[in-house]
C-alpha cells in the first residue's frame, strides 16, 4: 500500500492511495482512491493497512459473513453491474448467510454446503447459490484466509423447477410470416416491433429495448446490434443501457425482406420500440403488453418473447442456412450452445423429414 501524487490537466494535485487486498491468479488484487490532499490519502493507507494486518492475524478464524463485508463485497461491488449486484445481494442474504454466515472460514466443509443446497427449492437455485459461494470463497483463498476451496466439490442438487418457457416455437419462415401478419393486424406498434425484431432478426429481448434507429441500415439492410437494456430495481439505478452481453454480441444482423418490407419507410432517432411517452420501452412493460397480448389472442401460438429468438434459429436451420453462419448472426460464442440450446425440432418437422425419406426410398 502507497500515497503517490499526481498532477491534473488544470495544474492541481491529487493524491492516490493504493490498496492491496491479497492476490488472485497469481496477481495482486488492487484498489486506487484518490484524495484531494495527502493527509486524507495517507489516512485511508493507514486504516487499509490495519486492516489487512488485523485480517491476516485473524487467518482461518473470521467467519464468512465477516470475510464477505470486509473484504469481498467493498471490491466485488465495484466490479459488478448493477443487475450482477442484485442477483448476488438476493443470492447471499437470502441463501449463503443464513446457512454459512456465522461459520468460521476454515470450518465451511463440503457437508455444510450440502445442507445449505438442501434448503433450495430447485436445482436452478442451487447451482446459482452454489457458483455465487464458489466465487467469495475463491477470493478467500487468494487473500491467504483459507487454502483451498469446498464449493469446488460435486454436490448434489433439489430437483429440476417448473420452467417458465412453455417450450413453443413457430420451426419455418412460412409459420413465422403469417404470425407476423396475424400480430399486425390489431398489435400496438411496440409489440409489433417486438415481434419483428425476434422472429425476423432473432435478437434476444434485452438488445429489441436497446435498438435505436440509427442502429438500422434500411439501405443496406442491416441491423447493427450493439446495447442491451437490462432490468435493475431503482435502488441500484433502474434499467440500464449497457454494453451487448459479450463481444462477439456486437455484431451486424442481415436484414430479411419480410422486416424491410413492413418497416421500410420508417425513419426517426433514438429508440426503436417506445413507450406511449416516446421513451424506451422498459422490459417488464414490454413482457406484460405482449402476455396480455397473447390473452386476448388465445387462437394465437402463446410463444414467449425469449422463444422467438428460438424460433428464428430453427426456422434458419430449416431453410438451409449453415449454423456457422446462424451462430454468428446470434453472437454466439461458442457454435455448440446454438445447436444445443437455441435449435429446437418439432415432432412435426420430424415427420416432414421422415416423408421425405420415404420418398427417396420408395423412388428407389
Amino acid at each position: 500500500m502507497s500515497v503517490k501524487a499526481r498532477k491534473l490537466k488544470d495544474g492541481s494535485t491529487v493524491y492516490d492511495a493504493v490498496m492491496e487486498y491479497g492476490t488472485r491468479g497469481g496477481k495482486r488484487q488492487r484498489e486506487v482512491r484518490t484524495f484531494l490532499t495527502r493527509k486524507e490519502a495517507e489516512a485511508a493507507d493507514a486504516r487499509a493497512k490495519a486492516t489487512a494486518n488485523s485480517l491476516r492475524n485473524k487467518t482461518g478464524r473470521l467467519t464468512l459473513s465477516e470475510y464477505i463485508d470486509r473484504c469481498y463485497w467493498p471490491i466485488a461491488s465495484r466490479r459488478l453491474a448493477a443487475t450482477s449486484i442484485e442477483t448476488y445481494e438476493t443470492t447471499i442474504e437470502k441463501r449463503i448467510r443464513p446457512a454459512l454466515g456465522n461459520m468460521k472460514l476454515d470450518a465451511i466443509d463440503r457437508y455444510a454446503i450440502q445442507r445449505m443446497l438442501d434448503q433450495t427449492e430447485t436445482e436452478a437455485v442451487g447451482r446459482k447459490t452454489l457458483a455465487t459461494l464458489k466465487t467469495i470463497l475463491n477470493e478467500a483463498v487468494g487473500d491467504g484466509f483459507i487454502a483451498s476451496n469446498p464449493a469446488c466439490a460435486r454436490y448434489a442438487f433439489a430437483p429440476k423447477g417448473k420452467s417458465r418457457d412453455n417450450g413453443l416455437i413457430l420451426s419455418d419462415f412460412g409459420q413465422i410470416g403469417d404470425y407476423i401478419a396475424e400480430v399486425n393486424k390489431d398489435a400496438p406498434e411496440a409489440v409489433s416491433r417486438l415481434v419483428m425484431t425476434g422472429l425476423t432478426l432473432g435478437l434476444r429481448p434485452e438488445e429489441r429495448y436497446a435498438l435505436d434507429y440509427e442502429d438500422i441500415d434500411w439501405y443496406g439492410k442491416t441491423v447493427h446490434v450493439r446495447n442491451a437494456y437490462v432490468t435493475a430495481s431503482q435502488r441500484h439505478g433502474g434499467n440500464q443501457l449497457k454494453a451487448t452481453k459479450t463481444e462477439l454480441s456486437n455484431r451486424t444482423v442481415p436484414m430479411p425482406q419480410v422486416f424491410w418490407h413492413f418497416n421500410y419507410y420508417e425513419d426517426g432517432k433514438g429508440p426503436y420500440i417506445t413507450n406511449k411517452d416516446g421513451g424506451r420501452l422498459s422490459p417488464s412493460t414490454g413482457r406484460k403488453m405482449w402476455m396480455r397480448y397473447l390473452k386476448r389472442h388465445p387462437h394465437l401460438p402463446q410463444v414467449t418473447l425469449e422463444n422467438m429468438r428460438h424460433s428464428y434459429a430453427t426456422a434458419c436451420i430449416h431453410a438451409g442456412m449453415e449454423v456457422a453462419d446462424l451462430s454468428r448472426i446470434l453472437g454466439h460464442a461458442d457454435i455448440n450452445t446454438t445447436y444445443r440450446r437455441y435449435v429446437k425440432p418439432q415432432f412435426a418437422d420430424m415427420q416432414r423429414s421422415m416423408v421425405s425419406i420415404d420418398s427417396i426410398v420408395c423412388q428407389e
